[in-house]
């Protein structure tokens, strides 16, 4: 995992659980929106795999079915 303090991660998660609150969601739609963000997120840094662990407790996986792009 990256150099994020556990305040800038406690922070961001307030932020999009404020997002979530404020329109009104789900939680099936909150899990919808919030993977779809994460595998989105993961494409617009050209990866086609990620994983994020919190150690102990959870991990997730992007594994995408797109080819990388090479650039030239």
């Amino acid at each position: 995992m990256t150099d994020l303090t556990q305040e800038q991660m406690q922070d961001f998660s307030d932020r999009v659980a404020d997002i979530c609150e404020d329109m009104a969601l789900t939680p099936d739609q909150m899990l919808e929106v919030i993977g779809s963000t994460y595998i989105g997120a993961v494409l617009s840094f050209g990866k086609t795999e990620y994983s994020v662990e919190i150690s102990g407790v959870a991990s997730a996986v992007v594994e995408t079915v797109l080819e990388p792009i090479k650039a030239d």
